[in-house]
């Protein structure tokens, strides 16, 4: 048994589960929204606030890991931005005693696409598959192999939290505004000619869920789930015209989800139709499964 925890720009995560091999068999996952990633958009900074709600979270979720169990912890695009990540590091070492591992955005990047296909094992999938990874802060495009091998892609500074923080006060951003950003990683991973394509994360699981109209949010259902290009520009078009209280009735959406869910669905769109894809296959494995296996097999530090 293994533990390992997230933080994110939008929320903090915990996956428990047992390793088999290169086999991750997830014992408890849990979510915290903490949103520590507010205000770091704008200003370089994670806010006090922030933190305090984040390492609260954290301590919170340590009490679900069993005494005695390996435990890592690592961070995403909000604290790989801040300019006091530092003191951020050196607060979760002092509450949690744990080494924060600050993830760079090749390395998000690389461990999402290997979490996304571990959980695909008995899915036939076309070779070569991008996966796409859309959090709070960023947004990770990696392109590779089914037998593993990693072809390229990378990380972009564009995710659910940011453009909320950017445009949330007056509009939704054009499908240019966003193009423009994701252009450079689209174009490499388009390079490689990509068959298949895989979305990861709370955006991608969520508006999986709103799409099959789940009364309860199923990983089961979820997970290999498919939807089409056409159905997420609905969905997308839906929940543009609901206001946060409507959205809050979604009983498939995460509680702390509903300001930003159209946002990352809206870059959702812009991937897929930039790569070319009418079709998008949802995974629950990540860059939490990848890392887990990684350190049970020795790999990462």
């Amino acid at each position: 048994m293994r533990a390992v925890l997230d933080v994110g720009t939008n929320s903090v995560r915990l996956l428990l589960a047992e390793l088999h091999g290169e086999i991750v068999k997830p014992v408890r996952r849990e979510v915290r929204v903490t949103r520590l990633g507010q205000g770091v958009d704008a200003s370089g900074e994670l806010r006090p606030d922030a933190m305090a709600r984040t390492l609260g979270a954290l301590e919170e979720l340590m009490t679900l890991v069993p005494p005695g169990t390996p435990t890592s912890i690592m961070a995403t695009s909000a604290v790989r931005d801040a300019k006091n990540k530092g003191e951020f590091a050196r607060l979760v070492e002092e509450r949690l005693g744990l080494s924060l591992k600050i993830l760079s955005g090749l390395q998000e990047a690389e461990l999402s696409f290997r979490g996304a296909l571990s959980s695909l094992r008995a899915y036939e999938l076309i070779d070569p598959i991008t996966v796409v990874d859309i959090g709070g802060g960023s947004t990770e495009i990696y392109t590779g192999r089914i037998g593993g091998e990693l072809l390229g892609g990378g990380s972009l500074q564009i995710g659910a939290v940011r453009l909320l923080e950017r445009y949330g006060d007056h509009r939704l951003p054009t499908p240019e505004e966003i193009a423009e950003i994701l252009r450079p990683v689209i174009e490499e991973n388009l390079a490689f000619q990509p068959k298949t394509l895989v979305a990861v994360g709370g955006t991608a699981t969520s508006l999986a869920a709103i799409i099959q109209e789940l009364q309860v949010y199923s990983d089961e259902k979820v997970m290999g789930s498919v939807f089409s290009l056409r159905e997420l520009e609905d969905c997308y078009a839906k929940l543009g015209r609901l206001s946060l209280e409507e959205r809050r009735q979604i009983p498939s959406l995460q509680a702390g989800r509903e300001d930003i869910i159209v946002y990352g669905a809206a870059i959702l769109i812009q991937v897929a139709s930039l790569l070319g894809f009418s079709r998008i296959m949802v995974s629950i494995g990540d860059l939490l499964s990848a890392q887990l296996a990684a350190e049970g097999n020795g790999g990462i530090d």
